[in-house]
């Protein structure tokens, strides 16, 4: 489930963020805040995008966990248990 989860959100980013990118040029691991990928207006789109296609409610502390697909996930997985 969580590469399901991982595969949606590079697509979403590369189509949305990136587009023209080649596939293989987002790592899991990439930093896309930090790196100035996703700025603060596109963050709100991302989060949007997150809890529609997740069914998932995120927090404003959550903000800081949306730096790269890794940790999108693992606070999707958290998210659909409850925490």
């Amino acid at each position: 489930m969580a590469d399901d989860v991982r595969e949606v959100l590079r697509s979403f980013i590369l189509s949305t963020f990136l587009p023209g990118e080649a596939p293989e040029s987002l790592k899991d691991s990439t930093l896309l805040i930090t790196s100035g990928v996703i700025a603060s207006m596109s963050l709100l789109e991302l989060v949007s995008f997150i809890e529609h296609a997740f069914s998932v409610t995120l927090q404003p502390d959550d903000m800081d966990r949306l730096d790269s697909v890794d940790l999108m996930a693992d606070l999707i997985q958290q998210r659909r248990q409850g925490n």
